[in-house]
């Protein structure tokens, strides 16, 4: 890289830099730290961080102009010249704007064709994730735990936010997106718990209500019921599986990820290979290294009766808080029928998951899973057949849903498809792709989009992750 190509950066890092002072004179530290960062990005050669700038510093020179009208109001209110000021602001205003030039000049020369799809898709989780928390800091920053210990701080945590939900997308489209899903699905849980200990043991600040609410995801539809009121969570949940289908089950559950991981330690191991090698027809597994992980067990299949299962559970879910409701049952009876939920039937599921290789707590006693299926189907997004098939049977392999059936008769997986994507990572023959309601013709662009807004939803999440 000549030196010139690496002075490229150098205007947009000024401008920057140069905004984050202001930020820090005028009392906003967190917003100041936010401009450090994203200086210190300036001189990374992502091509989602160059898109990230071309964005911000029209923004950071609006903001000087806003700056110098409110300088200049004042001083004229004041009696005091202002010109000189206003001439000040308002170049760097233009120094700001300016320095998106040379990164202008660089992309089309460049055009990054290779990373173009994977940096539209990151910039894209960037804003989702700053549309769905902006407007919390402005309106209720304290909700950010940042700013409940810091204040003025919050800007900060809004950054790193968004910056997370730019790196997961990129993550999340590679060929190890099934390794990764798995290891952002954990680290997701974590950081819930951990903040509910944290909150328990230490501090309450780290209770998003400085109250402990039981952590059971089946209440979030259980709890409206016997409050008659208080539908916020559920409303959440909604808007967010409205987004994102039943992929709420495959990346934002804080107890399915443990469900999963338990399950993958007891799958259908050399036998269930066996079998599925021994079909007609049947290519070997491929031999890519980034997915060879993936297809080396084989998730043993649910009993037939555990669908109905879970929607006898989802009727007791939503019955008894109702009828405790009715007969005026104290909130401790109704705070043990809780507990029963989620300390008796969670372990008692991981143990069964354990012991039989497919995720008994998801599939068998979640009501919300239910839920999060039904209300999946309003949901854009859908796995389709949209290449040749050269029935390797990966796709099998991976799934453990059971939702890919027999992929030889099969266009499209099953309703128990829960947008987990791994099919379509593992797929050699790249025929299995994410598209908008099962057209073809989207498959371009459905697959980034889908992946912006779960990368997005995570970080979100991930940011207000207390009970």
């Amino acid at each position: 890289m000549s030196g010139a190509s690496r002075l490229i950066p150098l205007p947009s890092f000024m401008a920057v830099i140069l905004a984050g002072a202001h930020f820090w004179r005028a009392g906003q530290p967190g917003l100041a730290a936010a401009c450090l960062l994203l200086g210190a990005l300036a001189w990374s050669r992502a091509a989602w961080v160059r898109l990230a700038l071309l964005l911000a510093l029209p923004l950071l020179s609006a903001s000087w102009i806003w700056s110098a009208g409110q300088f200049v109001q004042m001083r004229m209110l004041m009696g005091e010249p202002w010109r000189r000021l206003a001439g000040i602001l308002l170049g760097t205003a233009l120094f700001t704007a300016l320095g998106a030039w040379p990164l202008l000049r660089d992309a089309a020369r460049r055009r990054y064709n290779s990373n173009s799809q994977s940096a539209a898709s990151q910039l894209a989780a960037l804003c989702l994730c700053l549309a769905l928390l902006l407007p919390v800091w402005i309106m209720k920053p304290q909700l950010f735990v940042l700013e409940r210990f810091f204040s003025q701080w919050g800007a900060l945590q809004l950054a790193l936010a968004a910056l997370w939900a730019a790196m997961v997308a990129g993550w999340l489209s590679g060929k190890r997106s099934p390794k990764v899903r798995m290891r952002l699905w954990r680290l997701f849980s974590v950081v819930f718990f951990a903040q509910l200990v944290l909150g328990l043991l230490l501090e309450s600040r780290f209770l998003l209500s400085g109250q402990l609410h039981l952590p059971v995801p089946g209440l979030i539809a259980a709890a409206p019921v016997y409050r008659g009121g208080g539908w916020f969570m559920l409303g959440l949940f909604g808007f967010s599986t409205l987004l994102a289908g039943a992929a709420w089950c495959s990346h934002l559950c804080y107890f399915g990820a443990w469900d999963a991981s338990v399950a993958k330690l007891r799958a259908g191991g050399p036998h269930g290979l066996a079998r599925l090698n021994a079909e007609p027809d049947a290519a070997p597994p491929p031999a890519d290294d980034a997915v060879k992980e993936a297809v080396q067990t084989v998730p043993r299949r649910a009993p037939a009766w555990l669908p109905h299962l879970r929607l006898g559970m989802l009727g007791l879910t939503l019955a008894v808080p109702l009828l405790l409701r009715l007969v005026g049952a104290p909130v401790e009876a109704a705070l043990a029928c809780g507990l029963l939920l989620g300390l008796l039937a969670v372990p008692a599921s991981l143990l069964i998951s354990r012991k039989t290789g497919y995720a008994a707590y998801c599939r068998g006693l979640c009501p919300l899973g239910l839920l999060a299926k039904w209300l999946g189907r309003l949901a854009p997004w859908r796995v389709r057949r949209t290449g040749p098939c050269r029935r390797c049977l990966a796709c099998v392999r991976v799934c453990r849903q059971d939702a890919m059936g027999d992929p030889r008769a099969a266009c499209a997986p099953n309703a128990d498809c829960n947008l987990c994507r791994d099919c379509v990572s593992v797929c050699p023959q790249q025929a299995l792709s994410i598209t908008f309601y099962g057209l073809p013709g989207t498959r371009s662009w459905a697959g980034p989009t889908f992946v912006a807004i779960l990368a997005a939803l995570h970080a979100a999440f991930l940011t207000m992750a207390r009970i």
